[in-house]
């Protein structure tokens, strides 16, 4: 048994939903104990997670939360990570396993490659959310759920220079997760996020824009529902900082990006000022197909992939951490990995 001091740093329902996860795994008679250490600088997250009682202590001081842990989630908002990395680097632990949940894993595996030693390992790490949930945008610990990534792929990013250990690690704590595990290029995985990230972000902002500065603003500003509201969400939730930062890191993907969509709303627009009835009804006919062709496999978890050979995975989650300073860490051992 392994038992892991795991630091999860950044306390929106992502990180509550880890720690919530961990433990009901313990409750369940899992095989591993954690001792969960919470830190977060912001009120509006901080305060709901402490309510949750999930965690063993909750830390208002960056360093402080992860002195001697072993895994450490690093779930900061995209602005605050290169500064986060620049001031954990002296207090990690040798052999600590480090978990980047950021949007976009190059610019941050370079900030972790800038401040850390060889003996701190950073992984990507993106969890997709359970599909019961992929309609909801809360983003507090008040709506964290143990069952948040139940059944959903964690999308690993290994460095090039990431370690055979912390990847077995990163593996086996996504299954603890209730995760399926799955790996991709941290160039790849930027490139996808360009579609399923930035563009909705791109888009919501714009909508906006273009709404303030209709000559009608004064009056429709009265008459925002949720559609309004729904779309426009990014401007509540993420900083105009983390927005700049993440669309320039990403510049030539997003770019390109913008342009397919410019073409599609030119093709509708045009559509709608000839008043060609047919060709918006095919528009909507085919999208709405193919919408509902997406999403039953994504609620399914069905993307018609042939079987993998069976990964063979360590009951221990530790078990194939030898010859490090992790299996040190884990197991007490020597240099030479002795136990």
């Amino acid at each position: 048994m392994a038992e892991l001091k795991v630091a999860i740093l950044g306390l929106d329902r992502l990180g509550a939903s880890i720690a919530l996860r961990l433990q009901t795994y313990v409750k369940k008679g899992g095989q591993h104990r954690f001792k969960l250490i919470g830190y977060d600088s912001r009120d509006d997250y901080e305060k709901p997670a402490r309510k949750l009682k999930v965690f063993d202590k909750v830390e208002r001081r960056l360093y402080k939360a992860i002195e001697s842990a072993d895994l450490v989630i690093m779930n900061l908002p995209y602005e605050d990570l290169r500064a986060g990395y620049e001031t954990l680097a002296p207090s990690l632990s040798e052999g600590v396993v480090i978990l980047d949940t950021a949007v976009l894993k190059q610019p941050s595996l370079s900030w972790a490659s800038d401040y850390l030693s060889v003996e701190h390992h950073v992984i990507g790490f993106t969890p997709i959310v359970n599909a019961d949930y992929m309609l909801e945008h809360q983003l507090t610990a008040e709506h964290a759920a143990d069952d948040y990534l139940h059944g959903s792929a964690i999308y690993l990013t290994p460095a090039v220079n990431s370690i055979k250990e912390a990847i077995d690690l990163a593996v086996n704590f996504s299954l603890i997760l209730d995760g399926k595990p799955h790996f991709l290029d941290p160039a790849e995985h930027d490139s996808l996020t360009t579609i399923t990230e930035e563009i909705p972000q791109v888009l919501s902002i714009a909508a906006f824009a273009a709404a303030m500065k209709h000559k009608a603003w004064g009056d429709a500003q009265r008459l925002t529902n949720p559609p309004f509201n729904v779309l426009t969400r990014y401007l509540l939730t993420h900083h105009p900082d983390a927005l700049r930062d993440e669309w320039l890191a990403n510049s030539d993907s997003l770019g390109r990006a913008i342009d397919d969509l410019i073409g599609i709303l030119r093709q509708v627009r045009d559509s709608i000022a000839d008043g060609d009835e047919s060709a918006i009804e095919a528009f909507l006919i085919n999208a709405s197909d193919e919408y509902q062709e997406w999403i039953n496999k994504r609620h399914k978890s069905d993307w018609g992939e042939q079987p993998n050979a069976r990964m063979q995975y360590d009951t221990t989650i530790a078990g194939t951490l030898f010859g490090s300073a992790i299996g040190k860490r884990f197991f007490g051992g020597n240099k030479d990995g002795d136990k």
